[in-house]
């Protein structure tokens, strides 16, 4: 009973009285607690180029020139394809182009036979026509015969697979002695030389990017500057977010490095642990010639960092905020 008595008595007790109560604190200078306002958002180094070459044609896998790990330059050749069937159906194909030839030769020179016989009147003007149509026949099919040796022999160029770019092998499909089909998936090259940084933004902070003169990834306590090159104006529907890219403007990390993409709204905040909320009104507690001084911050949001106008060395309360209010005597503790 006594305790209850106390204790509504202390509930009781004007702020003047409580005023008058001293209270340990510890304070620092404004200038040595103030933050920059940052956001962050999930990002990933992404290269330009991440491909699966597949099979073009079917053969079996002949030899493999290039592992997984193994970095190759543009044109290299990373695998070979059984080429025998496709070396016969190109020499096929330029037989047919050579019959073609001699027989359009054959032609022609019936023709300039026929039309000598004709101008001496030996010779039908049928039977000419019919030496003129064989002439653009033949002519035809060496055209028609022509495009099969380019497909033969385009075929025969889809049994050697080269790197389309400079890179490094992330995986390989593909095993000596097996049939393959086109459009099997046979080895993936990772482009290692051209890469952007990619995030997802949420679309309520996604302009802030564009105006933001600090923004860096940040990824195992490693820090790397960027610059902003697309920013897409379409917003994913399921996570209310939208794509940008970045390049970084100096050293760069590996490919496929997972991190933050961070970036500054506003610089000198006050932080949001050092804010209060006094009857209904968020401010800041200052040390002002040994008492507390209740500053408001008209604009300032719950959670968040606010703007301050004071001077750097102003000392704020940085500890022992709980049980002021203010006006009460406050003793520095270092």
């Amino acid at each position: 009973m006594r305790f209850i008595c106390i204790l509504l008595i202390t509930l009781l007790m004007p702020v003047s009285l409580w005023a008058q109560t001293t209270v340990n604190v510890r304070t620092q200078a404004l200038s040595e607690v103030l933050v920059d306002f940052e956001r962050r958002a999930p990002a990933e180094v992404r290269a330009l180029n991440d491909s699966t070459i597949a099979a073009e044609v079917s053969a079996v896998v002949l030899s493999i020139h290039a592992d997984v790990g193994q970095a190759v330059q543009k044109d290299d050749l990373l695998l070979e394809l059984d080429p025998v069937d496709y070396q016969l159906n190109l020499k096929q194909a330029e037989a047919n182009l050579a019959s073609s030839k001699a027989r359009l030769s054959q032609a022609k020179a019936k023709l300039n036979r026929a039309r000598t016989l004709g101008d001496n009147q030996y010779i039908s003007a049928d039977e000419l026509l019919e030496r003129e149509t064989d002439v653009v026949v033949f002519n035809a099919q060496i055209q028609a015969n022509e495009v099969a040796v380019s497909i033969a022999r385009r075929n025969l160029d889809k049994c050697s697979l080269t790197a389309p770019f400079d890179g490094v092998v992330g995986n390989r499909m593909a095993q000596v002695g097996n049939f393959v089909r086109n459009g099997d998936p046979l080895i993936a090259v990772t482009q290692i030389d051209q890469f952007e940084l990619d995030a997802d933004i949420p679309d309520g902070q996604a302009e802030e990017i564009i105006n933001a003169d600090m923004v860096r990834f940040e990824s195992r306590g490693q820090k790397w500057p960027l610059k902003l090159l697309r920013l897409s104006p379409v917003i994913d529907a399921q996570g209310r977010t939208r794509r940008a890219r970045f390049a970084f403007t100096d050293s760069a990390p590996a490919v496929g490095r997972s991190g933050e993409l961070v970036w500054t709204v506003a610089e000198g905040m006050l932080p949001s642990n050092l804010i209060s909320r006094r009857n209904g009104v968020l401010g800041v507690f200052l040390l002002d010639s040994g008492k507390a001084r209740f500053k408001p911050l008209p604009g300032a949001q719950e959670g968040r960092p606010a703007s301050v106008d004071l001077p750097s060395t102003t000392h704020v309360v940085t500890l022992g905020r709980e049980r002021l209010q203010d006006g009460a005597t406050l003793n520095v503790q270092q």
